[in-house]
């Protein structure tokens, strides 16, 4: 396991909210984001990517509005969709 990866699943577990399940506060979903960036960065240095592209793409899939909506969207209820 890359240092990148052992890295980013340290943030993750860190990132994990109070719940223990949906984050709850901006805060909690803040710090969710940036560790799910930093997994992105990760993967895409194992993949053999270079620091700065690796950077740009995580921060591009995984930071900002992008980011928070992916989250949004995996933390919504099934009982959403429609049938």
């Amino acid at each position: 396991m890359s240092v990148h990866i052992r890295k980013a699943l340290q943030m993750m577990e860190a990132a994990k909210p109070a719940s223990g399940f949906r984050p709850e506060t901006p805060m909690e979903w803040r710090k969710l984001q940036h560790a799910q960036e930093e997994m992105g960065y990760a993967m895409f240095r194992e993949a053999g990517m270079p620091h700065s592209a690796a950077r740009e793409l995580a921060h591009q899939i995984y930071g900002g509005m992008a980011g928070m909506i992916l989250l949004d969207l995996a933390f919504r209820d099934d009982d959403d969709e429609q049938p």
